[in-house]
Order: structure tokens, then C-alpha cells, then sequence
């Protein structure tokens, strides 16, 4: 339940059309009355239904921008979790030990990224995944591509390695002479 200047109602209430974005602010929400906060609704035109989002922030086309990564953010983090590392089973309660476990798979997670992206570009499709349509995130197909490679003694691709050919940088000190 939602508040407004001493009116109750359910987001579904506010009822916007295709195309329409509409905001409540300040509300406060539920009988414990949390707020201020703003209720927004809206309804892209691609998309068959609209969208509720309740927010504290004040900047409401940022709160919907950010909304707009939430797909990709919950795609990392269960790729750092259930569908990927398994990081919520290493048991670690130690705060240094788990920031360190951390680093290293946010790294690891890059890498297999990359390589996913070498799986589209180049003709590892055809080994890893069906052609017509592919359902894997880059992840799960970098994930293939390096077993698909360890296992059959195939070179993984190189990647974030500064090229050979570049300039390496010639620093000369200064002095001046002493008059």
C-alpha cells in the first residue's frame, strides 16, 4: 500500500498507458509508512505490460537508468555464484580472505568473458553451441570454450596482452646545469 498527500492506493492504481511514464513522490509505503520515496510507473512501448519501481533516490530518470542494468548485474552476480564459481560455497567469513577470493574471480570472470566474445567472432560456434540460436551469456560460452580447448589440446585464445609492436616509452631525465 502507498501514501500521497493522506491518499492510499496500490501501484497498480496509477495505470499508466503505452508510452507514458508517471511518478508519485513524495509517498510513503506500507502501514509502517517508509518514505519519502517515489513510485514510478512506466510502460515502454516495446514492452506488453508496465513496470513499478519504488525508489529513494531523487534523480527519478537515473533511478530508471539504473533499473535498466539490473539484468545485467543479477546476470553477474549468479555467474559469480550458483551458475558459475560457486563462490556461495566457500564458507569464508573472514573479510580479507573473501575480498582476496573476490578480486580473483571478478579477473577470472573478465577473462572467460573475453573469451566468450572470441567464441562469437570466431568459428567456435560450431564446436561449442547449436548456430541458430544461442542462449548462453558470454560467460557460460567462454566456460565452454575453455574446457572445449583444455580438453582437446587446442590453443586458448591470447587476449589482454598489450601487442608486441607498440613503442615502449623512452623517459629521459632532465637537469639543469648549475650556472
Amino acid at each position: 500500500m502507498i501514501a500521497s498527500c493522506g491518499v492510499s492506493f496500490h501501484a497498480a492504481e496509477i495505470g499508466p498507458t503505452p508510452g507514458e511514464f508517471l511518478a508519485v513522490t513524495p509517498a510513503w509505503m506500507t502501514l509502517e509508512q517508509y518514505g519519502p520515496i517515489a513510485v514510478l510507473a512506466l510502460w515502454e512501448q516495446q514492452c506488453l505490460q508496465p513496470i513499478y519501481l519504488v525508489t529513494n533516490m531523487s534523480d527519478l530518470d537515473a533511478a530508471v537508468q539504473l533499473y535498466k542494468k539490473r539484468a545485467h548485474i543479477e546476470t553477474f552476480f549468479s555467474d559469480q555464484k550458483s551458475r558459475g564459481f560457486q563462490m556461495h560455497k566457500s564458507h569464508l567469513s573472514k573479510p580479507e580472505r573473501l575480498s582476496r577470493l573476490l578480486i580473483a574471480s571478478c579477473l577470472a570472470y573478465v577473462w572467460l568473458v573475453y573469451l566468450g566474445v572470441c567464441a562469437l567472432q570466431e568459428e567456435w560456434m560450431k564446436r561449442l553451441h547449436r548456430r541458430k540460436r544461442c542462449d548462453l551469456s558470454l560467460f557460460r560460452l567462454g566456460l565452454r570454450l575453455l574446457a572445449r580447448a583444455l580438453k582437446d589440446h587446442i590453443p586458448i585464445p591470447q587476449g589482454f596482452l598489450p601487442p608486441a609492436t607498440l613503442p615502449v616509452p623512452i623517459i629521459r631525465s632532465v637537469h639543469k646545469l648549475a650556472a
